[in-house]
This record gives structure tokens, sequence and C-alpha cells, in this order.
């Protein structure tokens, strides 16, 4: 075991008792706790936290008992973290009881030149020592639709002067509850103003306060402020929890502290907030306090007013191009389904994030067993979520669907509804039920827009919100043709261009789509022919087609004599972009019994080796 030192003694690295909600930073499980023995034998027992901004990055045994990781008499090695719970009344009366909204300090100067009444406009409180020195400082935090003791109140953040934060933490703290002070502006608003800390939110606002009181603006409402309350690092975390309170507002303005932890933050914090005004504001000091105390509020409104839209410059000299050649060869591949081993073979090992795939095949053809199929396969294998707009099966339809392939036998064939119901209800297909919806962190495994109606600018916003909201990197519209029922050919070929759009921020796109003509036909004297497809056999707008990265056709003879024959799709690749690889890509055995597709080669030489 590998050696460290620590006051003056040599220490093993120590074994791992488990891993913690960390007071300090509020990660749910960065804290890593160990026991370790000195050179003499001792039992020491410390903390690290992983989380890279974390001010209380080391925490020895005392701190980890005032923070509550550790019993005060902690004697063996915890396996679990401790669950916390929400703030009690008695907690709250004993708080408010040492502690008040009054920033002024003995020498009638105010706390980081924070006025009392925007202390109380946002609930911090402070608690000071015998001499009336403030000591400690009380960050409020809440979490929407929580109804606990205190309302929406869940807990208390500390920081004991000068810098020490977490060891005296009320309640439930951290990641999990919502940006400082967003309770106080639930119904959105014009503005948003979002800081990286509570001491640079209770600055913004004063400032921004102050400056419409001296318009004579007292009866306007307050610019929304809200703080991250995890560092500047979970700003894009604390997005995506709240992206559908972010989109209440016309503007959302991001102040991060002006170094390069804050610029991080707000590139990380773009990808994932919601199609709205977005605006950068930067300050000629290094954050709101520092402008507040040095008598930069003028200068601050400025910076307010001046706050930058987010553009993006399209043009790359010959230099920046070279220097993405590793980024494009890089690109993560999401693989296909074993049954799909040709046609991955073709794509030069499976689909590539940033391009769009349009599957065909005409009506009754499989294509949605065959994506649904492809689907049930990413959920355990793919490197990225997959978010899924459904035009033909609503969410209980999917789920059964996919619950049929998960067990390996199709539910709809049963024909009881009661006996249906009591068959998912037993233990093991429950414990299945489990194992399909959520992954072993307990995350969904993919997101459902059940979408039969409203116009393609809804669909737009609801597509945004699986990618930002969700994390989805893939999306799969099953099928793309009945969004365009009824729309415009103008509005037709305005989403694609959005979709194209999606695309080039690294989001891959499936489209499942109809043909109008099926690849078995009848000649004049009643023989039955085959015909060569192509894309113009692809229903809809053309535009669709020419912005497939690949092309992929589905077809098969419901009318064949043999039963294998009728099962059994015919694949081809009429275009690969990246690949340059077309044509013949396999053909596909569908067993109904099991819900289950096979690359009928492969079905054939297992269950009939003597065919």
């Amino acid at each position: 075991m590998s050696k460290q030192v620590e006051n003056g003694k040599e220490l093993e690295s120590g074994s791992l008792l488990g891993k913690f909600s960390c007071g300090a930073c509020g990660s749910q499980d960065n804290l890593a706790v160990y026991i370790k023995h000195d050179a003499q034998g001792n039992e020491v027992v410390d903390g690290h936290c992983f989380t890279p901004s974390c001010e209380n990055a080391y925490m020895t045994e005392t701190m980890l008992k005032e923070q509550g990781v550790l019993d005060e008499n902690f004697t063996a090695p915890r396996t679990k973290p401790i669950t916390k719970t929400a703030i009690t009344k008695a907690e709250y009366k004993a708080l408010i009881s040492r502690a008040s909204h009054d920033t002024t300090q003995p020498d009638g100067t105010l706390y980081r030149g924070i006025k009392p009444d925007t202390a109380q406009y946002y609930g911090h409180l402070y608690e000071r020592n015998s001499e009336g020195w403030i000591i400690r400082e009380y960050y409020p935090e809440t979490k929407t639709g929580f109804k606990g003791d205190c309302n929406s109140l869940r807990g208390y953040k500390t920081r004991t002067l000068p810098k020490i934060f977490g060891t005296h933490n009320l309640g439930i703290t951290g990641s999990s509850n919502d940006f400082g002070g967003s309770h106080l502006f639930s119904n959105g608003g014009k503005n948003l103003v979002i800081c990286a800390g509570e001491i640079d939110k209770l600055s913004a606002a004063q400032m921004l306060r102050d400056y419409q009181i001296q318009r004579n603006q007292d009866d306007y409402d307050r610019t929304a402020v809200v703080s991250v309350n995890c560092g500047e690092q979970s700003l894009a975390k604390a997005c995506i929890a709240q992206y559908d309170w972010l989109e209440k507002f016309q503007t959302v303005i991001l102040l991060m502290d002006n170094d390069e932890a804050g610029k991080a933050a707000i590139a990380d914090a773009l990808k994932v907030i919601p199609e709205i005004d977005v605006k950068v504001m930067t300050t000629s000091l290094k954050d709101a306090n520092e402008m507040l105390v040095q008598g930069k509020q003028k200068q601050f409104i400025s910076n307010y007013y001046d706050a930058k839209p987010i553009t993006s410059d399209d043009v790359k000299t010959s230099k920046q191009a070279d220097d993405e050649i590793e980024e494009e060869l890089g690109r993560a591949k999401i693989p296909l389904p074993p049954f799909m081993h040709r046609l991955q073979k073709h794509m030069a090992g499976g689909i590539p994030l940033g391009y769009m795939i349009n599957l065909g095949a005409i009506t009754g053809g499989g294509k949605t067993t065959i994506i649904n199929e492809m689907i049930y396969f990413w959920l355990f294998n793919s490197p990225v979520k997959v978010g899924i707009l459904s035009l033909e099966l609503n969410a209980g339809q999917y789920q059964t669907a996919l619950l049929s392939r998960h067990i390996g036998y199709k539910l709809a064939l049963i024909e009881d509804p009661k006996e249906a119901v009591a068959f998912v209800k037993q233990p093991h297909i429950v414990e299945k039920r489990k194992e399909l919806r959520e992954n072993e962190y307990g995350e969904e495994r993919y997101v459902l827009l059940d979408e039969r109606s409203g116009s393609l600018e809804s669909v737009k916003s609801q597509i945004l919100k699986l990618i930002k909201k969700y994390s989805c990197q893939l999306i799969v519209i099953d099928p793309v043709n009945d969004l365009f029922s009824g729309a415009s050919f103008e509005a037709q070929t305005d989403f694609i261009k959005f979709l194209k759009t999606i695309i080039k921020d690294g989001v891959s796109i499936f489209n499942v789509c109809h043909l109008t003509k099926g690849k078995t036909q009848t000649d004049r004297d009643g023989n039955r022919i085959v015909r060569k497809l192509t894309e113009d056999d692809f229903s809809g707008v053309s535009d669709l087609v020419k912005s497939g990265g690949c092309n992929v056709t589905a077809t098969r003879d419901k009318l064949a004599e043999d039963v294998v024959e009728q099962n059994s799709t015919e694949i081809e690749v009429l275009k690969c972009r990246w690949s340059g690889n077309t044509g013949y890509a396999g053909s596909w055995y569908y067993d109904n019994t099991t819900h289950t597709i096979y690359d009928k080669d492969d079905y054939v030489q297992q269950n009939y080796p003597n065919f």
C-alpha cells in the first residue's frame, strides 16, 4: 500500500469507507472518506472531495463529524452515507433565534457592502460572536414543489468566516436544490441574471435594485437574480434541472467570475440552456461583489446593459480546420445491434454523432419493429441517451413493445387484458421493467416525446428540450412523414434546416421514412418482378433525403409463399457519406413470437443447419 505524510506522520493510502455528500461544495457523492493507520498503528479517518473547485478538498475527522458525515463517537467504518432530512421548524426557530438579516458590523460598516433589506429579501442570515462581529453566513436553499416543515425551504448552506464552507449546514443542501433565490421569481419574467455565488447574487441584485430606485422605479418588479449553489462548475447541471423554469424568461444573462473557471462554466451551460435569448455579462473586476465594495455600481449597470449575445463564427481558416481533424475522426460512433453487423460494416463501425440517417420502408414493412429493435439495443449499449419522437405509438404502447423484446415474449399476444396486467405485475417481470426503464444509477434509459399534434414549431421546441434538458444526443423520429402531414412546403423545408443545425452541434438524427412503392411489383402478365429502389422512392420533401448522411432502405415481400421469406427484410445502403459504401447490407428475419429480429443467414444456419 502506498504511503503519504500527514502532520509529520507516515500514513497508508487507506481503505475507502464510502462516498458522501460534501457540505462544502454540495456535491452528492464526491466526498471520499478513508480509514488509515499511521506508522504507530493509530487509526486515522479523513476525507477528500474530488470536486475540482471545492474549497474544503481535504477534511479532517473533526470536520467530517461537524458535517454529519461521521458520528461524534465514530469507532467503526461506515458503509453508507448518512441520510439527511430537510430542515425542521424547530431547527429553523433555533437558527433565527441566534441569527438575523442585519448585515451591520459593530463599526457601522456593512458586511461586504450588503444592505440588510437585500439580505432579508433573499432570506440570508448572519450569526455573530459575543462582540457583535459576523462570524457565519447562512444561505437558504429551496426546492420547487417541496412541501416540508418550512414550505419550499430545504436547508441552509453555511460559510464560516473567513472561508470555511459546510461545517454548520442545516437540512438538505447542494445540487439537488434549485438556483439560490429562484423561488422569488417562480413566474419568470423579462430578464434573469445567474451569478456564480450567493454573495455575488446579493451584490448584483442590490445594485440593480438601487438603480431602479434612482430612476423612481420603486414600484417596478425586481430584476430576477439567482445563484448556483455548488460553485460555477455546477451551472450546466443546474440549468438542466431547472430547464422548464428558465424557459419562463425572455433573456438569460450569465454572470460568472471573470476568470478561466467562469468562462468554462459558461461554455458548458450554453450547451444546455433553452433556445431563448442568452447573453454573457462581463465585469471589469473579478465579480459582482468586488464591483459593489469598490463603488463601481455605475460601471456594473453599464456592464449589465452591455451584456453580449451569444454569437458563433462559422468562418474557419485552414489552420483551424486542421486542428479539427482529430475531433472529426474521434467522433463517438453509435453501434448497431449484432444482427445488423453487415450494415454496421457498411457504416464503418456505426453511426457517428452529428449525422442524419434516413431509414425507408413501405407501409407495413416492419420499419417500426426495426427501429424499436435498434432502440432496445441502444438502451444498453449506446454511448449516448436516446430521445424518441413517436408518432404512431403512445408511451404505453412503446414501453410495452420494448418490454416484450426485453423478456422475449410479445405481450400483445395475451388475449385477456386482466391476464396481461397480472402477467406484468409478477415480481420477476417487475424487475425486468425496472431494468428497462432505468440504469444502475437510477437514471432514465430514454426519453419519449409522445407528440401527435401541434405545429412543426412546437415540435422544434420539444426536440430542443430532449437535447438540452435531457442530454439526448440521438433523436429518433418515427415516422418523420407524419410530422409533415398538412404542413406547407415552406414549413417542411424550414424544419429540415432546423434538423441540419442540430447535427452540426454533434447530435445524430434517425428518421424513419415511408417509401412510395414497394420493391416487388407485377408485370403486365401478372408475374412478380423485383425492381431497384432509389432515393426517389422516399416519400415527402426531397431535401430530407439530400440532407441524409446515410440513406437505407428496408423491404420485404409480404406476399411471398414461404413464411420465412414473408418475415424477411432486405437491406440496401443507397448512400453513406462518411464511408462511401453502398449496396446490399444483409437480410433480417423477424420472429413474431419472441418479438426479436435476427440476421437471416445466421438464423437459418442456427435453426436449420441442414437447410
